[in-house]
């Protein structure tokens, strides 16, 4: 029985496009990752910028109340007004302990805590 020359060429055809979609399957996994990563990563940068910007007007209001228990921001980043149209949110939790104003700074996206920052600073 002999093979003819158009089979073989169609089965290394056959071969080759499998091959491809195989790879093609594996970048795509990759590029979605790496999209992924980077969006976590720019949501990380954009939460310590936040609270380190909390934790500035905490320190200097010297812990004197007038701090807002919450903070909102949509996707972008952007101070919302209401919990219901943010993305992100960063609760601030002043206290007294030993004569410093300290104050736990947490930022949260959705319910999951993304990032955590402790402020301190003399009460006067």
């Amino acid at each position: 029985m002999k093979i003819s020359k158009s089979a073989v060429f169609l089965f290394e055809l056959m071969v080759v496009i499998l091959i491809f979609t195989i790879a093609a399957a594996v970048c795509t996994s990759i590029f979605a990752k790496a999209y992924s990563f980077s969006s976590d990563s720019k949501n990380l940068t954009m939460a310590v910028i936040k609270a380190e910007s909390a934790a500035e007007r905490f320190k200097a209001s010297k812990g004197a109340g007038g701090q807002p228990d919450a903070l909102y921001f949509d996707k972008h980043w952007q101070a919302v007004a209401s919990e219901r149209d943010a993305a992100f949110k960063i609760v601030l939790s002043p206290s007294e302990q030993g004569g410093m104003s300290v104050c736990d700074i947490e930022v949260y996206s959705g319910d999951k805590s993304i990032y955590n920052l402790e402020v301190k600073a003399y009460a006067q």
